[in-house]
């Protein structure tokens, strides 16, 4: 075994609490980005933005606010 693996310590309450903030700032940090982006996009190319995104959404029966709710989600978890 290598010595990184002998020599590792249990984790403290506090670092595991630090790894699980950063985790978090992470997540935040990336849906911030798309909704930047959502918005961009929708800023820029509005007609773009309403064609791909809104609507087929509400074609399919939802609202407006609900197509965009559901194209920020997407932006959230692409697959």
């Amino acid at each position: 075994m290598s010595n990184k693996t002998i020599n590792k310590e249990p984790k403290t309450f506090v670092e595991e609490f630090r790894e699980r903030l950063n985790r978090e700032d992470l997540e935040r940090s990336w849906k911030l980005e798309a909704i930047d982006h959502l918005f961009t996009e929708c800023e820029h190319q509005p007609e773009h933005f309403h064609r791909q995104w809104i609507k087929p959404l509400t074609a399919a029966g939802l609202s407006p606010e609900s197509a965009f709710v559901l194209a920020i989600e997407a932006h959230f978890r692409p697959n």
